[in-house]
């Protein structure tokens, strides 16, 4: 329920919801994949920047959004599957997904340019191995949050 009351804060703030992740990574996709899934449901203020999100800077700082809300795979020794909101400064002491670059750096970067609230919603991963599909408990927590952020943005919008 935790999750749910988080989320429930952070979709009221209208924020930027960016997926980060590699397809070709199993459970690395998830963030990709979610935020496919809240692309469907219209919310308007998503981006897609799969394993680079270096890349997108100028395009993140150009989008609208009163916070920004990074989805990605975390792994922080949980249970697969498991959710959580981490802030700015938990964020440093992980690895997040099988990316280059820290988004401690990037949103430090970004908060140069314009200082919004940065929420991560990371997934604990079960399989990152190249080739491998999706956990069914990442699977499950993908649907999970999509109807959370769903049911949000039905009330939010």
């Amino acid at each position: 329920m935790m999750i749910h009351n988080q989320l429930a804060q952070i979709i009221q703030m209208k924020p930027l919801i960016i997926g980060i992740g590699n397809e070709l990574r199993g459970d690395d996709a998830a963030g990709i994949l979610l935020v496919q899934n809240i692309q469907k449901l219209g919310y308007p203020y998503t981006l897609v920047v799969g394993g680079n999100p270096e890349n997108y800077l100028q395009k993140i700082m150009a989008m609208p959004g009163e916070s920004r809300l990074w989805i990605d795979t975390i792994n922080w020794g949980a249970v697969a599957g498991e959710v959580k909101i981490f802030q700015s400064e938990e964020i440093k002491h992980f690895a997040i997904s099988t990316h280059n670059f820290s988004l401690a750096i990037i949103t430090k970067f970004l908060d140069e340019f314009r200082s919004i609230p940065d929420f991560f919603l990371g997934i604990q991963p079960q399989r990152l191995d190249l080739g491998s599909e999706l956990s069914k408990p990442v699977l499950k927590s993908i649907d999970r949050i999509t109807k959370i952020i769903s049911q949000q943005i039905q009330d939010n919008f």
